[in-house]
């Protein structure tokens, strides 16, 4: 459809909106467990800004989707089921 109309635009995960992004990324973390925030943007896009992704782990884990260990370089996130 987006031939048709000449559309020159391309498609990109930098304006990925909250709840797909989260959804992306509670994926990952199902088929990655204990992985590091940069492991994940690495799999899900580096397009997306490391900032980003942080917030919406943050979010994830204040809901009790998502759990840590470590701290700082080392902290590892996976999905709780």
């Amino acid at each position: 459809m987006l031939r048709h109309l000449d559309f020159a635009g391309e498609t990109t995960l930098k304006r990925i909106e909250p709840h797909r992004l989260a959804a992306l990324i509670l994926e990952d973390l199902k088929r990655y467990p204990e992985s590091a925030i940069g492991d994940i943007r690495q799999r899900i896009g580096s397009e997306i800004h490391p900032r980003q992704v942080k917030r919406t782990l943050d979010g994830l884990i204040e809901k009790g989707e998502v759990r840590f260990a470590g701290d700082k370089r080392w902290r590892r996130y996976w999905a709780v089921s």
